[in-house]
């Protein structure tokens, strides 16, 4: 069965989280959402965030508040994204059905300069396999998507990869979700991507901080450990805070 998010494990999962690259938090908070023994990173990157959206939803509630800034003024802008506008961009909508979704990256072919080149859609493997800070990360990350060239090659052109690269959001809807803004103060619009799981890590970093200061506050004022305090609720907990402030 999946496993929540709770006070109970929220510590370990930031924790675990610490030390591992954003590719990785996002297969281990997904996992939470995911049935049990699921690959988690060989789903298509929408499962993912059709999970880590389910995660969020049932811990946080479904409105994400967003802050961007204008490309065009520098206007900070706070945005708040509903989570079935996310599922209507295929994150856990019809490309992912329920928080499960696809298991299998759905997969095409194009005919591009001569070559018939059946590609598939990018997972969570593919992503933590690349760094992001090598020259042709791109290159690597499109490379990775390719299943079949007929006739064969030694080395596919860039021409052919970047056309692989326009077809993956078709094939795989919901894996970045992009919103359109437009600026109150200029009027620019742009097209701004939205990290889900860079959201819900933000999240889960920002509950764990606040877990661990009432547990060092209530630990210097009562003497407490980690786990009695954690093992009482958080409305007594309140109380017990606000007594020992006062």
């Amino acid at each position: 069965m999946p496993c929540a998010l709770t006070e109970t494990n929220v510590l370990d999962v930031w924790e675990n989280g610490l030390g591992s690259t954003p590719a990785g938090r996002s297969v281990l908070l997904a996992s939470l959402a995911a049935p049990a023994g699921q690959d988690v990173a060989g789903l298509p990157l929408s499962t993912l965030n059709a999970l880590l959206l389910h995660l969020r939803s049932g811990a946080f509630g479904d409105l994400l508040p967003c802050v961007t800034d204008c490309p065009e003024c520098g206007e900070s802008l706070d945005v708040t994204v509903a989570a079935d506008e996310l599922r209507a961009l295929g994150a856990g909508g019809t490309a992912a059905p329920g928080p499960g979704g696809r298991t299998e990256p759905a997969v095409a072919t194009l005919t591009a300069h001569g070559m018939d080149v059946t590609f598939r859609a990018l997972t969570a493997r593919d992503v933590q396999a690349v760094d992001p800070g090598t020259p042709d990360a791109r290159r690597q990350l499109l490379l990775r998507c390719v299943l079949h060239v007929s006739p064969p090659a030694d080395e596919l052109p860039d021409e052919v990869l970047e056309d692989v690269a326009r077809r993956l959001p078709g094939l795989d809807p919901g894996a970045d979700p992009v919103f359109t803004l437009d600026c109150p103060q200029c009027g620019h619009r742009w097209q701004a991507p939205l990290d889900i799981a860079d959201h819900v890590w933000a999240d889960v970093s920002g509950y764990a901080h606040r877990l661990l200061h009432e547990v060092h506050a209530l630990a210097r004022a009562y003497g407490w450990t980690e786990a009695e305090v954690l093992a009482v609720g958080p409305l007594r907990r309140r109380f017990y805070l606000e007594a020992s402030a006062g």
